[in-house]
């Protein structure tokens, strides 16, 4: 009889520290989540992304009507409208691959010295490639205080085909 009692106060304890290691996995998470997304960083701001264009790396200009899918040698960039930001509001746009990798950006930098440029935010072929790597490539413009990212303004997405 003794020897029962034993068995269910050890059962107990585990129960009791895989509780407190749970509650410090929560607590843990909750200080992580609010580091990187502190609360009361929501403005309601909102940028525009125009539309996305084929994009000349050469001579850094866009031609032709605004697509969704673009052939793997085909460069593109996102024309952004940073006027619409008030002008002090520190702002950049990065574009990432299927991999979530960054593939291009401008910024960070005040929405009025990016407002005084072409708005373009090109992405760029990784050195030693001869094209893009097929897939979603999605454009997040963001808003950044103290150095870091804080707020999803905008969000576009184009597709690269497989093929040459």
């Amino acid at each position: 009889m003794i020897r029962s009692h034993d068995d269910l106060r050890s059962l107990y304890r585990t129960m009791l520290a895989l509780g407190a290691a749970g509650l410090l996995i929560l607590v843990l998470g909750l200080v992580v989540f609010l580091r990187f997304a502190p609360l009361g960083q929501r403005t309601g701001l909102a940028a525009r992304v125009i539309g996305v264009y084929a994009y000349d790396p050469v001579q850094r200009t866009v031609a032709g009507p605004a697509a969704t899918r673009f052939p793997r040698t085909q460069p593109f960039a996102a024309r952004v409208s940073w006027a619409s930001l008030p002008s002090g509001v520190v702002v950049g746009a990065t574009w990432y691959d299927s991999l979530q990798d960054p593939a291009g950006s401008v910024g960070p930098a005040p929405a009025a010295r990016l407002a005084a440029g072409d708005g373009l935010v090109p992405e760029h072929v990784p050195p030693g490639l001869h094209g893009n790597l097929p897939g979603t490539y999605t454009l997040l413009v963001l808003r950044y205080a103290d150095g870091r990212p804080v707020e999803i303004l905008a969000r576009t997405a184009v597709v690269v085909e497989h093929g040459p």
